[in-house]
């Protein structure tokens, strides 16, 4: 997306990016000038670890400073690396007797000025002092493409940031942090698949960014927008996307890659990351597909699952996925068990997601997953009523029928008006309930009997549970009430079933007239429910009441919206035709199979 927030002077977004993360917390200090965040709370006598890159990146990677995470963090301007001053900045403000890693990305920038800063830093402090250790997790670059520089960066590095930094919080020495820096960085492995490359908010907004072809994904794109390995000209299925994903990290018969070691009963880590701009809806279908995948193809059942923008790429539509395997990186000093430890230990840095884990076995999921809870209030709809109202059974189902079809043909319609007044999902929610009740209808045979309570019943259980948004609740309330007047009046003895229907008709709406200020002239499925309910109370005639809904339905188009999402959709002061209301339309096609 090449459209973005900001300020005034947008040379100035970079720096206003790091005032800004200060003030999440307290104990984050920036150097302005140098572009560095530091622990102001930081323990000198303990190894520290400073990392950093290019902006673009957020939370990498000031996001991950704090007690158990880094020590500093040196930012470059978007996509450039930090140079020479703000790195040596970086470890002067943060020095320590105990020396200091540079925990970085591997890339050319990176490489080479974090590898000035550590020369210099040597020759001040001698080499005991200074340790470089670059993460390489990426699995798409393979050993023949990678063989001079080696495998790229990706979010892995921010679980080699959370080992590190609780060993250092424990006291380790630099020599011991490091040796686990290694055996840790060994066992990571990761990918990224995405729907375009990102557009850099500086940029000329009709810049050549890379940008993907509408129905293209690609797999294995860096972080920079850098090109992948794989282009597709289709956009597969989240089971198939994750499964050629893994399969580039888990494949041990792949002569290219095969980095990332496993055995059975081996305990791993999972980070999926956003790298900006995948909804967080898409994030965890996705979470879901790729726990299943490790599941059901490769006997992987993670035992830790960390979830959110780690290392983004501005508002990229990518993903990552990353592996680490505890069991694989574990060593004598390090068992597993203390790798647990590491990863689980608390940290002060601002983005590092809250653990809420409490065992290293496999996380159980199923028993936290209930597929047939009974709720309290579900409706029996088998039940029989010693009040009723009967009818012809073929000609009730044809009711019925037809309502529920009337509304599917007008759904696409539906739809429209209310993605041009209103949020679009009206239409959908409208047939999903219209689809529910044939199923009602075919499978239960709910109007077998000709009984309407019975009927009425259904489609009440069916407007409660699979009807969503206001609409649903609106009808929920009215046919809820309208059902329990109309019950009253049969057992009551009510003898004349077109007055009971009135009754109950004008029950239920004034029973709405509590939970909503909408009425007549408002643009609502109001506009229609109170002429429909007036007429037939006034004539107990429902070819007229229908008559005064179709009339009313129709009317909404020279309604201006007074209520709702459609008063604020940038409507012009002139405007004086609009779409039928669709709520009150799919209303008005429901109420319509009853003139029948």
């Amino acid at each position: 997306m090449s459209k973005h927030f900001l300020p005034k002077d947008a040379s100035k977004i970079v720096p206003y990016c790091l005032k800004g993360a200060v003030y999440e917390n307290e104990t984050l200090t920036l150097l302005e000038k140098e572009k560095v965040i530091f622990n102001n709370r930081y323990d000198p006598q303990k190894v520290t670890l400073i990392s950093g890159g290019g902006s673009g990146h957020e939370p990498g990677w000031f996001g991950f400073v704090g007690a158990g995470m880094l020590t500093a963090s040196a930012q470059g301007d978007v996509f450039a690396s930090p140079n020479y001053r703000n790195v040596m900045s970086a470890e002067k403000a943060t020095h320590s007797e105990a020396g200091c890693i540079f925990l970085i990305t591997n890339y050319t920038g990176d490489n080479l000025y974090f590898g000035m800063a550590a020369q210099e830093l040597v020759a001040r402090h001698g080499e005991g002092k200074v340790r470089i250790l670059r993460t390489t997790d990426d699995v798409a670059v393979g050993r023949s493409a990678g063989s001079l520089v080696g495998r790229r960066t990706l979010p892995g590095i921010c679980l080699l940031i959370k080992v590190l930094g609780a060993a250092s919080e424990l006291g380790y020495d630099i020599d011991q942090v490091y040796a686990l820096g290694e055996s840790v960085n060994s066992a990571i492995a990761s990918v990224n698949a995405g729907l375009d490359h990102v557009h850099i908010p500086t940029h000329p907004r009709d810049s050549d960014y890379g940008k993907l072809g509408e129905d293209q994904l690609e797999i294995g794109l860096g972080i920079h927008n850098e090109p992948g390995v794989q282009k597709l000209d289709h956009i597969p299925t989240n089971e198939a996307l994750v499964a050629s994903l893994l399969a580039l990290i888990l494949d041990p018969t792949d002569p290219d890659r095969g980095f990332f070691k496993h055995s059975p009963g081996d305990k791993v880590a999972v980070q999926i990351n956003n790298l900006g701009g995948v909804s967080n809806l898409e994030i965890k279908a996705l979470v879901y597909a790729i726990a299943e995948t490790l599941r059901e193809k490769y006997g992987i059942e993670p035992a830790r699952v960390y979830v959110g923008n780690f290392i983004t790429s501005i508002n990229a539509q990518i993903f990552t996925v990353t592996l680490f395997n505890v069991t694989e990186a574990a060593t004598n000093e390090f068992p597993e068990e203390k790798l647990f430890e590491l990863l689980d230990a608390p940290t002060e840095a601002t983005n590092w997601p809250k653990n809420f884990f409490t065992s290293t076995d496999a996380i159980d999921v199923k028993s936290r997953i209930i597929t047939d809870f009974q709720g309290y209030d579900d409706e029996d709809i088998s039940a029989t009523f010693s009040k009723d109202i009967k009818m012809d059974p073929g000609h009730l189902e044809e009711i019925v029928r037809t309502a529920a079809l009337n509304v599917i043909r007008r759904e696409p319609e539906i739809t429209d008006w209310d993605t041009k007044m209103g949020d679009g999902d009206c239409g959908e929610t409208l047939k999903t309930g219209a689809e529910c009740i044939l199923r009602a209808l075919n499978e239960d045979k709910v109007a077998k009997e000709g009984s309407v309570l019975r009927v009425l019943a259904a489609i009440l259980k069916i407007v409660k549970d699979d009807m969503g948004g206001t609409l649903g609740a609106l009808l929920f309330i009215f046919l809820r009430s309208f059902i329990s007047r109309l019950e009253q009046e049969l057992q009551e003895g009510a003898s004349d079933n077109v007055s009971s229907f009135a009754k109950a008709l004008d029950y239920g709406l004034n029973t709405l007239f509590q939970y909503t200020k909408a009425r007549e002239g408002h643009r609502t499925v109001m506009d229609v429910l109170i002429p429909f309910c007036r007429v037939f109370s006034q004539t107990q005639d429902i070819t007229k009441a229908v008559e005064a809904a179709e009339n009313a339905a129709e009317g909404t188009r020279r309604l201006r919206p007074k209520l709702g999402r459609a008063t604020y959709v940038g409507l012009s002061k002139d405007q004086k035709d609009f779409p039928p209301d669709p709520g009150a339309y799919g209303v008005y096609e429901i109420l319509s199979s009853l003139s029948s």
